[in-house]
């Protein structure tokens, strides 16, 4: 079984970078994202996009979608050494050229197959973690685009996504995608690893939610902090009053030349189970 946050980092190198997040927090630094930036071509798994493949795929693919002259004008700035997938392909090719597993399906495969923890989006309140799948779905119910959480802006998950021949590989903000879906890919990854993405801890609409704040809130019960009425915390991975409380009277225990704080920077570790907290304080 392939650790999830792996191919994230990986894929987080092919996403163009003007499609990068100011100030989000991303699986991988932001200097180490967009290094080989890929496009998109239908039904392709990491093919080099020189004259002969853009010519087959055209006559196979985009005849119906648009004219030759459209299609040359879209492709021409391509790199004719660089490559091009799909949106499955992005995780087919990792597992193909990076893991040495051959893999060619599609996105309905990807959900049937691979994923648990089934949900229309909206419809639970479970939090999102970094490589969790998100799908959209046609008319018919089948999983026709799938995409994967690579980071956070805030409260808001970003996904990474070979978006579309416009596009190619790119971040893009969950609000503003028609994505329907989302799952585990449980089945074939391991998603049991202590985030280490420093976050800004703040109470937000909606809230900051995911693995790292349930981490962060079991390691402020271990350590024995509590809300300011001296109750344990609902180790439920959201970013609410009470874990802010909890947060703040942590801060302010630690903090020597600063005054009291409410808006720590926050990494987490963990050791056989055992969790800790290092801040990094700052005046608000």
């Amino acid at each position: 079984m392939f650790k999830v946050k792996d191919f994230i980092k990986w894929a987080l190198t092919h996403v163009k970078s003007e499609s990068l997040v100011d100030g989000a927090e991303l699986a991988l630094p932001r200097s180490e994202c967009g290094t080989e930036p890929w496009e998109y071509l239908y039904g392709s798994v990491r093919v080099q996009t020189n004259q002969a493949t853009l010519d087959r795929y055209y006559e196979q693919h985009y005849y119906k979608q648009m004219t030759r002259a459209q299609y040359d004008a879209i492709t021409a700035s391509w790199s004719r050494t660089g490559y091009a997938t799909d949106c499955q392909g992005l995780l087919d090719a990792y597992l193909t050229y990076e893991k040495d597993e051959p893999t060619d399906l599609n996105a309905e495969a990807n959900w049937r197959y691979w994923c648990e923890d089934k949900a229309l989006i909206g419809e639970t309140d479970r939090p999102y973690s970094i490589g969790e799948a998100v799908f959209r779905s046609n008319d018919e119910s089948r999983m026709v685009h799938v995409g994967w959480v690579c980071g956070f802006d805030g409260a808001e998950p970003l996904i990474v996504e070979a978006r579309s021949i416009r596009y190619g590989v790119v971040i893009s903000r969950l609000s503003k995608r028609n994505f329907t879906h989302r799952a585990l890919m449980s089945k074939k990854f391991d998603y049991n690893e202590v985030e280490d993405m420093p976050i800004i801890l703040e109470k937000t609409t909606p809230m900051i939610q995911g693995e790292m704040i349930k981490s962060l809130q079991q390691a402020l019960n271990g350590l024995g902090y509590t809300d300011s009425s001296g109750k344990k915390l609902a180790e439920d991975g959201k970013c609410g009053t009470r874990t802010m409380q909890a947060v703040t009277a942590f801060a302010n225990n630690q903090a020597t030349e600063c005054p009291p704080i409410a808006l720590p920077t926050f990494m987490l570790s963990s050791s056989d189970g055992k969790y800790s907290l290092e801040l990094e304080l700052k005046k608000s």
